[in-house]
């Protein structure tokens, strides 16, 4: 009996090193939405810290990915998000629409840049829970549902900036708007709401594909 318990205590104590592990790591995070103004600043980053939140009980996602092709894909995407941040902060005493950097491939990078790091922390989940002896407080279909809702709220919020967008720089951004893709580079429609639909169903077919092909 003592051995069970002496296994379960250690197992234990591993997963609550993890978890600190992780929470300071992704504290470092928070500092980057301080050039945001604190009202919209904070709804921008909601559906992300809601997603991190929801993960931190599928800790081994994120710690200890499957190979170094993930690994490298995880901190790639990380480093975009840092980037697409720093550079709006760098511009923010710009008079204008932002169009240069990241600007000219997407109309919202940060979102971008969050649905790709999302995306790969959500496969690497999935692929744990489903082939491994890996735990969380999510399942894998929860924790994909996770995922999904994030997307869904991050193109909600998107509409919303661009109304505000439009009223702000009138057909300077209406020329930009139909230039540029939405929350993907090149994907762009004149219909908004058929735009917004391509871009959820985009990442959700890739990880859907992936998980099929890569398990």
């Amino acid at each position: 009996m003592s051995d069970g318990s002496d296994t379960q205590n250690e197992n234990k104590n591993k997963q609550d090193k993890v978890k600190m592990r992780v929470l300071s790591a992704t504290s470092y995070l928070l500092p980057l939405t301080s050039s945001i103004p604190p009202f919209w600043g904070g709804i921008m980053t909601l559906p992300f810290l809601f997603y991190l939140v929801g993960m931190i009980g599928n800790l081994q996602a994120i710690m200890y990915p499957r190979d170094v092709l993930n690994l490298v894909a995880v901190f790639g995407s990380l480093l975009l998000i840092i980037y697409c941040i720093v550079y709006l902060w760098r511009k923010k005493g710009q008079t204008g629409l932002v169009t240069t950097g990241p600007y000219r491939f997407v109309r919202h990078p940060q979102y971008f840049s969050v649905t790709i790091f999302t995306s790969i922390l959500t496969y690497q989940s999935v692929w744990i829970l489903r082939n491994t002896r890996g735990i969380g407080w999510l399942n894998a279909n929860q924790t994909i549902l996770l995922w999904i809702v994030m997307l869904v709220a991050y193109v909600l919020i998107a509409w919303v900036e661009e109304i505000h967008l439009s009223k702000l720089f009138g057909t300077t951004w209406e020329a930009y708007q139909n230039q540029v893709g939405f929350l993907i580079p090149f994907v762009n429609f004149k219909s908004r709401l058929f735009e917004g639909i391509v871009c959820l169903i985009i990442p959700i077919v890739i990880l859907y594909t992936s998980m099929f092909f890569l398990t």
